[in-house]
């Protein structure tokens, strides 16, 4: 992983450790990697976003590289659009699922997919050392030209229609809000629209993907057939079924690979997860003939054995599902949208019967992640599972300055006690 950017991009709190210098120099650095490109430019509904899109656009053309500038978008249609524009970058300016006052620069490649770790570490190498263009030769900034086209895409990717059911839709009060309602609402369904205001400072602010109790509430209430939640940038979906229960990545993945299998469109029998995939998940879909493959944490990584091994369907815990029939990354909408398509005829409760294994999550903050890893009290923890625990995984967030501790058992009490276990030797190798 290089310095600034992490699992997903360039993350931290907007003026602080992601700043407007650090947004032009990404530009700029564009304009290094590919002598003057064309960059579609996107963004979330944070308050600090035009400053730091501002920002990026202004080393772009600074550096003699153009812009298409979609204002708020979702990451997903940022790739899609780089690849309909012919771009050569797509920039998001959205810190996805976290606090208001964090942000992020995610970049994709020509291809629609996010940047490989060294072409990150390429543009790194140009951030000190600024590309000016002649003054004749500047750069421009200009809107994106029809941005419903990502709507009308969404739209197309629904076989069947959807009238007749009713769906409640998390926002997140971010980029999901000017467009999840407007393709449920055309595809025929009833919409329950929860959290669609764009005021920048309320993003995941106790709703959307990470805080799904509203919606399950909303879905109980109204009598809903599911329930479906975003995070700020659209990228994450969590559902809810008809009963108001979760539904999490991890068995959305379930979902959709026996659904593609039994089409015949799931390659090799093959679904891509990660080292946080719940093994009941992988038990579920090996009763089913398919076989998981394990990527690192983090959803480019995912994508990235896809593309490799030529599968279908890949994804994560947290509700990044990539299906690459459709599209090249993570996307919320459209996660929801073939969802929902599944639930004409069936009920999402019954899809969903999944026994996954409980799991326990806490996090450390630390000052070193690197040395904390490194820590033989600490590695010794993690090593020593107890009685019922299936897996310990400890890893150093590539978004925050904190250390994550997994673990995952036959009881709750198991996987919390081996969980805090690790986060004691964590908490005393930094006295």
């Amino acid at each position: 992983m290089s310095a600034h950017f992490g699992t997903d991009g360039i993350r931290g709190v907007a003026g602080e450790e992601l700043t407007a210098r650090t947004a032009f120099a990404l530009g700029n650095a564009l304009c290094r990697l590919k002598s003057r490109p064309l960059v579609v430019l996107g963004r979330d509904t944070r308050v600090s976003s035009d400053m730091l899109a501002l920002s990026l656009a202004a080393g772009v053309a600074a550096g003699g590289g153009n812009v298409l500038d979609g204002g708020v978008l979702p990451t997903a249609a940022v790739a899609f659009f780089v690849r309909r524009a012919g771009a050569d970058f797509g920039v998001v300016v959205s810190a996805s699922h976290n606090p208001p006052e964090f942000n992020g620069l995610k970049v994709f490649g020509a291809d629609g997919c996010k940047l490989s770790e060294k072409m990150e570490e390429r543009a790194e190498r140009c951030f000190d050392e600024y590309a000016f263009a002649p003054p004749l030769a500047c750069g421009r900034c200009r809107p994106l030209a029809k941005r419903g086209k990502y709507a009308d895409f969404l739209v197309s990717c629904c076989e069947r229609p959807l009238s007749g059911k009713k769906f409640v839709l998390d926002c997140a009060n971010g980029a999901a809000g000017r467009i999840a309602p407007r393709v449920f609402r055309r595809l025929g369904a009833e919409v329950v629209a929860l959290h669609c205001a764009a005021d920048g400072r309320t993003v995941n602010d106790k709703c959307g993907a990470l805080h799904p109790e509203s919606m399950r509430a909303a879905v109980l209430a109204t009598g809903a057939d599911a329930g479906f939640c975003y995070d700020g940038d659209a990228d994450r979906l969590i559902a809810a079924d008809e009963r108001g229960e979760t539904v999490d990545g991890d068995k959305i993945l379930c979902i959709f690979a026996k659904h593609l299998q039994a089409a015949g469109r799931l390659p090799q029998n093959l679904a891509v997860g990660t080292s946080h995939t719940n093994t009941g998940a992988e038990r579920e879909l090996n009763a089913h003939g398919i076989r998981l493959f394990r990527t690192d944490v983090g959803d480019k990584y995912v994508a990235a054995y896809m593309r490799k091994s030529g599968a279908a369907l890949g994804g994560e815990q947290s509700g990044h599902v990539i299906l690459s029939a459709y599209s090249t990354t993570g996307d919320g909408i459209l996660t929801s949208v073939k969802l929902a398509e599944l639930l004409v005829g069936a009920k999402l409760s019954a899809l969903a019967d999944i026994r996954l294994l409980p799991q326990y999550n806490v996090s450390v903050k630390v000052s070193d992640k690197v040395r904390v890893l490194g820590n033989e009290e600490v590695r010794a923890a993690a090593e020593s599972s107890g009685e019922g625990v299936e897996r310990i995984v400890v890893r150093a967030s590539g978004t925050e300055p904190v250390v994550r501790i997994f673990a995952e058992a036959e009881s709750m009490r198991a996987a919390r006690e081996a969980a805090e276990r690790v986060r004691r030797a964590i908490v005393k190798s930094e006295a």
